[in-house]
């Protein structure tokens, strides 16, 4: 590694002109492949009869959130993100109340309405079971982080369509993965052949601003995929 740093520093002493070789850093960076039998294993995993279409304004009776919710009272607490809410106040509670607050704030995506509501008897008898902890005569605290606002509709999607969509994701995801481990891989491979002050070596050399410097690398050193 001194050697190394010594050697960079006597070609800039000397004003050598020589380019580094940036193929002389090597790397096997694992690429995962999405196959088929992944895909189809998603689609069960996810496929419902309807589709999620995103609304530009505030939730409102007949829409649904897709959003983080936590509820608590007293001996009861209950978490889940992602989570769709159908904003109707026919239904069990505690979303009767839920959807009744979430409407009333006329909440947009990316914000958050508190709820408070008391669990009286009529609420008591029309708990759902998994609610069952909630004891009558205390008050429910409930947090909404609404993600998205959106239109339940039916799907009339084929699910050749489905798994079409759910493919190009998968692989979207993959790549992006597989080229941030390349990147880390190729920090180390590089930090190894230039020293630690690889990212403002490469910078000087090539003209280029630092946060610059893991893309070029990516470009121009040997990077070899290896299927995983």
């Amino acid at each position: 590694m001194i050697e190394k740093a010594a050697m960079r520093v006597l070609s800039f002493l000397l004003g050598a002109s020589a380019a580094f070789d940036y193929k002389s850093i090597s790397i096997n960076a694992p690429r995962r492949i999405v196959t088929q039998d992944d895909i189809d294993a998603k689609f069960e995993e996810v496929d419902k009869p309807y589709a999620l279409y995103p609304v530009d304004g505030p939730a409102e009776e007949g829409l649904c959130v897709l959003a983080e919710i936590t509820m608590t009272a007293p001996g009861f607490s209950w978490k889940k993100d992602n989570y769709i809410v159908e904003l109707l106040d026919d239904q069990a509670e505690p979303f009767a109340a839920m959807s009744t607050g979430i409407c009333n704030a006329a909440v947009c995506a990316g914000e958050k309405v508190e709820i408070s509501f008391p669990v009286d008897i009529d609420m008591r008898a029309a708990l759902l079971p998994e609610f069952g902890d909630l004891e009558q005569g205390t008050t429910c605290v409930c947090q909404v982080a609404v993600r998205r606002v959106v239109d339940k509709q039916l799907d009339y999607r084929t699910p050749d369509e489905k798994k079409a969509i759910i493919g190009d994701r998968m692989r979207a995801r993959a790549t992006m993965d597989s080229e941030a481990v390349a990147a880390a891989l190729l920090q180390t491979a590089a930090e190894d052949a230039l020293g630690s002050d690889w990212r403002a070596f490469v910078a000087r050399e090539e003209n280029l601003a630092e946060d610059a410097v893991p893309a070029f690398l990516m470009k121009n050193c040997d990077v070899r995929w290896v299927d995983a």
